[in-house]
């Protein structure tokens, strides 16, 4: 495997609240990114609390993940470990605002020829398959998130359901305080927040290697405005993630738009057959 990788955090951020996981030892690869906060919280280290999830499962796919487990069973693992964590700082864990959590996009070559990945929120998964096809393995559960909200207060008005109007909403955290109370439910997102139904929500699947040619892996930050994940993969894949960052921040500078946290990782496979 050739293995190119990115991890630059936002011009604005002192720190990014995305992390990346490169473990060769057991080929488990991974972005993940946490959620901007909506409350306030520092950790003695001064992290808030995206840093603190996004990190905790960087650490634990890193430290303490073993390849017997899936990695549905891995996620599920850190994810407690997250509940956990929240617990010890006393987080109201019954108020999804004040929720630690982060998104994940993740890969393991196995010994028998597949590749297994899972994937939450709206970090993605890009493969290139031998024959050239493009194609998004997972789907961006975050995306159009507001449209969704909207149309599940019009139902819950209609149940007999108080809730302020519209006009309420169009504060932008009063929007985010009721999106955050969609996290893994079957109308809003998924995430990884220490709730112990994200088990039932984690897209994952398997492909073979030998039908695979590259696989991306992206947070948010990387998505280029207007393009599909195969032009984004087409992009990253002709310039390679640093000149493709740098592009992008661009891009965003000229048109004034907010630039996110950008961590990506291109694994490309080849056999022998294919390398010499």
């Amino acid at each position: 495997m050739i293995i190119e990788s990115l991890f630059k955090a936002s011009p604005h951020k002192r720190v990014s609240e995305d992390s990346i996981v490169l473990n060769g030892k057991i080929n488990v690869y991974g972005v993940f990114d946490g959620a901007t906060p909506l409350v306030p919280f520092k950790d003695e280290k001064g992290m808030n609390g995206a840093y603190v999830a996004s990190n905790l499962f960087k650490d634990y796919f890193l430290q303490l993940y073993r390849s017997h487990l899936t990695l549905v069973e891995g996620v599920v693992a850190a994810n407690k470990m997250l509940r956990e964590r929240m617990q010890k700082y006393k987080v109201n864990q019954e108020k999804y605002e004040e929720l630690w959590s982060t998104c994940a996009a993740m890969i393991k070559v196995e010994e028998e020829g597949k590749i297994s990945y899972v994937q939450l929120g709206d970090c993605m998964i890009i493969a290139e398959y031998q024959n050239g096809t493009i194609k998004a393995l997972t789907r961006d559960t975050v995306k159009d998130i507001s449209y969704r909200a909207k149309a599940w207060r019009e139902e819950l008005r209609k149940q007999g359901v108080k809730l302020p109007d519209e006009k309420y909403f169009q504060d932008r955290t009063h929007q985010l305080i009721f999106n955050r109370s969609l996290a893994n439910k079957e109308y809003g997102y998924t995430v990884a927040n220490g709730k112990e139904e994200v088990v039932n929500f984690i897209q994952h699947g398997q492909v073979t290697t030998s039908e695979i040619k590259r696989l991306l892996l992206i947070t948010d930050g990387l998505f280029y405005p207007k393009c599909s994940m195969e032009e984004t993969f087409k992009r990253i894949q002709t310039i390679g993630l640093e000149v493709y960052s740098i592009e992008l921040e661009r891009y965003e500078k000229k048109n004034n738009l907010r630039s996110d946290d950008k961590s990506g990782i291109m694994i490309s496979l080849c056999d022998e057959e294919r390398s010499t």
